[in-house]
C-alpha cells in the first residue's frame, strides 16, 4: 500500500469512529507495522494538521473535530479501492448509454488517473484497470436520442419544464401529442430509458418511455416539484413500470422446479410469497396494469399458473388459444 493511500485510509478509520481507536486495531485493519502507523499519525498532524489526540482511559487515538481550527484531509487522497469503485461507475455509465455523458466521464477518467498515479507510482501503469473486463449485456435495449437522453437529464436536475411531442405505443397506430412537462426523475428499467413527469395537459402524474420522445425542448419556466413520498406513492405501488393504484394482487403458482430460483426474486417491494406442500412457490403481486405482468408470466411458460384474479386468468388463457393458432399443426 503506498505512503498516500495509507494516510487516508488512516484518517478515514479515525474519523469513521465514534471511538478512540487503538493501535491494535489500526495494526489489523491496515496491516502495517506500529512504527509506520505512528510515523502516519504524525504526518497528519503536521502535514494535514489534524488534531490528533491519544485518550489514555480508552488507549486509543482520536481526531478532535473543531472546523474553526482545522483543515479536512485533501479530498484527492482516495484508496485503491475507491478508486476502483469510480472507474467501474464510469464503466457503468459508458456500457448504460454509449455517448451519454461521454465528455464528463473522459475527463472523470483522466483526473482519476492522475490521483490514482499519485499513490501508485508507475505500478499504475501495470495494472491499469481494463474496463473491457466489466460486461453489461442489454437486451431488448431500443434506440433513443442520447441528446434527448442528455437534454432530460439537465431537466431533471435543473428542475426545468419540457416541451416534447410524443408518439406513444398505446393503440394499433402511433398516437403522437405535444405536452408540457415538469419532470421528476429519471427511471432506468429494464436496459431503458423513462422519463416521470408532471403532464399540464392531463394535470396527473404520467411516464414517457425516452425512445418514443420524437421532439424535445429545455424551457425557461421551473418545473412543478413533487416529494419523494408523492412519486413513490404513485410509482411503486404497482408491478412494473406502470404508476397509478393498486387494482389487483395477482397469485401466481410456480413447479417446484422453477420454484427454487423464483423464491429468491425480487418482482415487487410488497411481494408475499410462500412454499407450498408440494415443493410449489405461491407469489402474490399488487398490480394495476396488467400489460407487462402478462408478458412475464408468459416467459415462464408451463413452469406457472395464474391462480387469481379471474380475470388476469382469462386474458393468460387467451394468449395461450392465440399462441396454439400460430403454432397449430
Amino acid at each position: 500500500m503506498a505512503k498516500s493511500e495509507s494516510v487516508a485510509l488512516l484518517y478515514k478509520i479515525l474519523k469513521q469512529s465514534r471511538y478512540p481507536v487503538s493501535l491494535k486495531t489500526l495494526e489489523e485493519k491496515m496491516a502495517l507495522s506500529r512504527a509506520s502507523i505512528e510515523r502516519y499519525l504524525k504526518e497528519l498532524r503536521d502535514t494535514h494538521m489534524l488534531t490528533i489526540t491519544y485518550d489514555r482511559e480508552q488507549r486509543g487515538y482520536k481526531i478532535e473535530h473543531d472546523p474553526d481550527t482545522e483543515l479536512e484531509l485533501p479530498s484527492h487522497l482516495f484508496t485503491t479501492q475507491e478508486v476502483n469503485a469510480l472507474l467501474l461507475i464510469e464503466q457503468i455509465i459508458n456500457d448504460l448509454e454509449p455517448g451519454f455523458l461521454k465528455d464528463d466521464t473522459e475527463n472523470l477518467k483522466q483526473h482519476l488517473a492522475t490521483i490514482r498515479k499519485k499513490f501508485t507510482g508507475n505500478a499504475f501503469n501495470k495494472n491499469k484497470p481494463d474496463g473491457k473486463r466489466i460486461r453489461m449485456i442489454n437486451i431488448g435495449k431500443r434506440k433513443g436520442n442520447i441528446k434527448h437522453l442528455t437534454q432530460t437529464t439537465q431537466a431533471v436536475l435543473q428542475g426545468k419544464q419540457l416541451s416534447i411531442r410524443y408518439d406513444s405505443r398505446s393503440g394499433e397506430k402511433p398516437d403522437s401529442s405535444c405536452r408540457r412537462l415538469s419532470p421528476q426523475r429519471l427511471t432506468h428499467y429494464r436496459d431503458n430509458w423513462y422519463l416521470d413527469a408532471w403532464c399540464h395537459e392531463k394535470n396527473a402524474l404520467r411516464t414517457f418511455a425516452l425512445d418514443r420522445i420524437m421532439d424535445l425542448h429545455v424551457l425557461k419556466e421551473n418545473a412543478k416539484r413533487l416529494s419523494q413520498k408523492a412519486l413513490d406513492a404513485y410509482y411503486t405501488q404497482t408491478f412494473g413500470i406502470f404508476g397509478g393504484d393498486v387494482k389487483n394482487i395477482a397469485v401466481l403458482k410456480f413447479t417446484p422446479h422453477r420454484a427454487q430460483w423464483v423464491a429468491e426474486e425480487i418482482w415487487h417491494q410488497k411481494q408475499k410469497g410462500r412454499w407450498l406442500d408440494d415443493g410449489s412457490y405461491q407469489l402474490e403481486i399488487p398490480y394495476g396494469n396488467d400489460l407487462e405482468l402478462i408478458g412475464d408470466i408468459l416467459k415462464y411458460g408451463d413452469q406457472v399458473e395464474v391462480l387469481a384474479p379471474q380475470e388476469l386468468r382469462e386474458k393468460i388463457i387467451q394468449q395461450i388459444n392465440q399462441l396454439k393458432k400460430i403454432y397449430k399443426k
